[in-house]
This record gives structure tokens, C-alpha cells and sequence, in this order.
């Protein structure tokens, strides 16, 4: 008698409590990004923008010193981070688009965990892609480079540093398209970000000092080893910054606005 007069919501709220932890958010985002036949077209375009970027470069480039894992650099720079970028910004957007974000809050009430969810995977399955990528541009570059000079460590740390970059500009997308909720939207923030706050920037005195704070200018000294005001690691850690200030940015917004 005393078992059925128990609760009867203490078993549903422990369920929902399990269903709503951090593994049960990633499943769920996995499963939704797996799903949908975009993340397939993106990673695939992905893949063949790899293939014509640094393929070009490879063609292009007359320096014996050069390493094949250059063209894998120009290519993160000039089209494949964007194209990653594209598939972490329709993981958020698509879903403010649809409508399916009322289920997935339902699910995740807690809006911290699941933008988090979000990120971690958006993070890693970008950063798998972009080394996929470089490895793929390495062997295009060693193909079409009349002359190379080739590193294991260097060309390594290359692909390793465009999975890198990828991940980051992903996070940092996933915060951008909290934030802004719609896809135009994002793109033009990221774009603005990225291009066009550089370039009005870069016509004022002294503003080539903020355009290196930016992560544009911090994008290319991670690629270029250094831009003349600090080094890799410096670079490395503001891209990061960049990156967790989108995530909080984004987050903040999500509990205030959709409450």
C-alpha cells in the first residue's frame, strides 16, 4: 500500500533529470547533426573546396622551401574554415528556423547545458573534419608543388592547426548564431567580424595594432607563425578568447530571451 501511494513523479523526475544531463544533450545534438542531409553536403563541399584550393596554391607556389602542408594552410584561410563554420552556424539557426528549438529546450530546459552540448560536439567534429581536410590538401599540395621541402613535424603541425583553427571558428559561430538566431544574420556578423570591421580598421591610424586583437588577425599569425606583434601562441589564446566570449555572449542571450 505504501509503494502505491508513493510519488508518483519521483520516477519521471529523475528521468528527466538523467535525460537532461550533458551525455544525454550530446546524444541528442549528434544525433540531429548526423541526420540532417546538409551536414553531409557542407562536409562534402568541404572536402572538394580542399581539394581546388590547395591544388591551386600547389600550382601557384615556385618555392623549393615550400612544405606540402602550405597549400592545407591557404586552404583553412580561404574557404574551408568558412564552410565548417557554415555547419556549426546551421546546428543553431536551423533550428530557430524550423522550430525544432521549442523540443530541444523541453528536453534541455537548462539553456547553459544545452548550448554547451552544442559547442562540444559542433567543436570536435569540426576539428576532425579540418584534419581530415588538411591531410587531404597535404597530398594535393605534394602533388601539384613543382618543388617541396618536406617535414614531418612541420607538415603535422599544419594539419593539426587548421583542425585547430576550424574548431575555434566554429565555436565561435555556434555563440554568433545564439546570439543572432537567424542565418543571414550570423553570416553577415561573422563576415563583418572577420572582413569588414578589418578593412575599416586597417584606413585608421594605429588601427593595424586592433585589427591584429581581432580573430582575423589572430587567424593569420596562427597560420603565419606570427604577424610582427606576437607570435603563435599569443594568437592561438585570443582565438580562444574570441571563441569562449561568442560562446558566453550567446549563452547569456539564450537564458534571457528564451526563457
Amino acid at each position: 500500500m505504501a509503494a502505491a501511494l508513493a510519488p508518483p513523479t519521483a520516477a519521471p523526475r529523475g528521468t528527466r533529470s538523467r535525460s537532461a544531463g550533458l551525455r544525454g544533450a550530446l546524444a541528442a545534438e549528434w544525433t540531429k547533426l548526423v541526420s540532417l542531409r546538409s551536414t553531409w553536403y557542407l562536409l562534402l563541399g568541404a572536402a572538394v573546396l580542399t581539394g581546388v584550393i590547395a591544388s591551386a596554391a600547389g600550382v601557384l607556389t615556385h618555392d623549393p622551401a615550400a612544405s606540402p602542408g602550405d597549400p592545407a594552410v591557404i586552404a583553412e584561410l580561404n574557404g574551408l574554415g568558412l564552410v565548417l563554420a557554415a555547419l556549426a552556424m546551421l546546428s543553431v539557426t536551423g533550428e530557430y528556423a524550423t522550430g525544432s528549438v521549442r523540443t530541444s529546450l523541453l528536453c534541455v530546459p537548462r539553456r547553459g547545458r544545452l548550448l554547451a552540448a552544442k559547442t562540444l560536439l559542433l567543436s570536435a567534429v569540426t576539428f576532425v573534419a579540418g584534419l581530415v581536410c588538411g591531410l587531404l590538401a597535404v597530398v594535393c599540395g605534394a602533388l601539384t608543388l613543382e618543388e617541396s621541402t618536406f617535414d614531418a613535424a612541420t607538415v603535422c603541425g599544419q594539419v593539426f592547426l587548421v583542425g585547430t583553427h576550424a574548431a575555434l571558428l566554429s565555436v565561435m559561430t555556434v555563440g554568433l548564431a545564439a546570439v543572432v538566431r537567424r542565418s543571414a544574420g550570423t553570416v553577415t556578423a561573422l563576415f563583418g567580424l572577420l572582413f569588414l570591421v578589418p578593412m575599416a580598421l586597417d584606413v585608421l591610424p594605429g588601427g593595424d595594432v586592433l585589427v591584429d586583437l581581432l580573430p582575423a588577425g589572430a587567424s593569420e599569425a596562427l597560420a603565419l607563425g606570427g604577424n610582427g606583434t606576437y607570435g603563435r601562441s599569443v594568437a592561438l589564446l585570443l582565438l580562444v578568447g574570441w571563441a569562449l566570449a561568442a560562446v558566453a555572449a550567446g549563452t547569456a542571450v539564450l537564458r534571457r530571451r528564451d526563457a
